[in-house]
């Protein structure tokens, strides 16, 4: 077992804590402006940091994903090229744990797998094209990280994953009233 928040580590959480906020003011920007797309970009490098340091390997991958997509969102790539590139990183990074034996210390890993693969066939989508999808997507991949997240800190004691399970908790909101509102009659 991984070696849990510490006194000393203290900075790590603050660190993070800070890192969430950028996300959450994120959130709450116009949608696909500048300035949320740089907001996203220095939270989700912000929570890379935090994950690598914390030895939380699943969400270390999850993050590089997260800013992966980040930065593609500043390119102006095609959906198509997106979803290759995220879903490859993602398949990378969870083929990368099994074989470093990551996924037999933890039975949980296959919910935030699967989370992962949602969250990066989510942030590829385009919402305006396929409102549904990228809500289903996004929003149930989100709350499987939350939930992992959720098991992390409660269970394992890991104070630092409370900021996953609020983050995901949150992100999950808009993808899933956005995929409600797709599957109403027009």
């Amino acid at each position: 077992m991984r070696p849990k928040h510490k006194a000393g580590a203290d900075w790590m959480l603050y660190f993070g804590i800070v890192a969430m906020i950028i996300l959450l003011v994120g959130v709450i920007s116009q949608p696909a402006s500048l300035f949320q797309k740089s907001l996203f970009l220095i939270g989700a490098i912000m929570l890379t940091i935090v994950a690598f340091l914390n030895k939380q390997w699943m969400l270390f991958v999850l993050q590089i994903v997260i800013s992966l997509g980040a930065v593609l969102a500043f390119s102006g790539l095609g959906e198509i090229s997106k979803f290759a590139i995220l879903m490859g990183a993602a398949l990378i990074g969870i083929v990368k744990l099994v074989w470093s034996g990551h996924f037999k210390s933890d039975p949980w890993n296959i919910v935030c797998c699967i989370g992962l693969f949602m969250v990066a066939a989510g942030v590829a989508t385009d919402a305006n094209a396929h409102q549904l999808l990228f809500g289903l997507f996004l929003g149930i991949g989100s709350l499987l990280v939350a939930l992992y997240s959720f098991v992390d800190y409660y269970f394992k004691k890991d104070n630092i994953a409370i900021i996953w399970f609020i983050l995901n908790l949150v992100f999950a909101i808009n993808p899933l009233l956005l995929a409600l509102s797709a599957m109403k009659p027009h």
